[in-house]
C-alpha cells in the first residue's frame, strides 16, 4: 500500500512541475490567404443509364459531329424517339425475338461473341451477383432489361448521314442510350468502330 501511495505522490509532484504559473500568451497568427481553388467539371459525361452499361466503342465526339439542318435533326429526333418508346415496350415485356428486329447483324454478331461477354462478365454488378453471361439471350436479359427499359431520350448527336447516338440524361450526366443506323427507312440498333 505504501508503494502504492508513493507512486500516486510522485506522479502528482512529476505532474504539478510540469505545469507552467507563467500563463502562456497568445501569438498572433499571420492571417490565412486562400488561393481560389479551380474546379474542373466535366459537363455532358458520358455514362450508361441505370445498370449495367453496354461496353460499346465510344462515339465521335460532338467536335467531330455530323452538322444537320434543324430540320432534318427534328425530323430525326422524332423517328428516334418514337423507336425507343417501341424498344421500352418490347424491353420491359421481355421479348427477346422482338428486340432482335431492332438490332443490326454487326450488333447481333458483337454481342453474341463469347469474348465481348467475357468483358461484360466482369462488371461488378454481375460479377458480385454471381451472373455469368453465355450469349446474347443472357444479354438481353441481364444488361438490357434492367438498364434499358425505361429509357429517355435526351438528345442525338450525327456521326454521319446515316449515323446517330442517342443520349439521355441520367442523375445529372449525358448517358449514351443507343448508336443507331437507317437503312432504307429504318432506324437499327447498331455497333461501329
Amino acid at each position: 500500500m505504501k508503494i502504492i501511495l508513493s507512486i500516486l505522490l510522485f506522479a502528482g509532484l512529476f505532474f504539478y512541475s510540469c505545469v507552467s504559473e507563467k500563463p502562456v500568451e497568445p501569438v498572433q497568427a499571420e492571417p490565412i490567404v486562400q488561393e481560389p481553388v479551380t474546379l474542373a467539371v466535366q459537363e455532358d459525361t458520358e455514362t450508361e443509364a441505370e445498370a449495367a452499361p453496354e461496353p460499346e466503342p465510344e462515339a465521335a465526339s460532338e467536335e467531330d459531329s455530323y452538322q444537320v439542318s434543324e430540320e432534318l435533326y427534328q425530323q430525326t429526333f422524332d423517328e428516334i424517339e418514337s423507336l425507343i418508346k417501341e424498344l421500352n415496350q418490347v424491353i420491359s415485356k421481355k421479348q427477346y425475338d422482338r428486340w432482335l428486329n431492332y438490332l443490326s447483324t454487326g450488333y447481333i454478331r458483337k454481342y453474341n461473341s463469347q469474348e465481348v461477354l467475357d468483358v461484360i462478365n466482369e462488371y461488378p454488378q454481375l460479377k458480385d451477383n454471381g451472373i455469368v453471361l453465355k450469349n446474347l439471350r443472357d444479354y438481353f436479359d441481364w444488361v438490357v432489361v434492367p438498364s434499358r427499359s425505361r429509357a429517355v431520350l435526351g438528345e442525338i448527336v450525327f456521326v454521319g448521314e446515316t449515323k446517330v447516338v442517342a443520349y439521355s440524361s441520367f442523375e445529372g450526366t449525358r448517358a449514351k442510350l443507343y448508336q443507331l443506323e437507317k437503312n432504307d427507312t429504318n432506324w437499327k440498333i447498331t455497333v461501329w468502330d
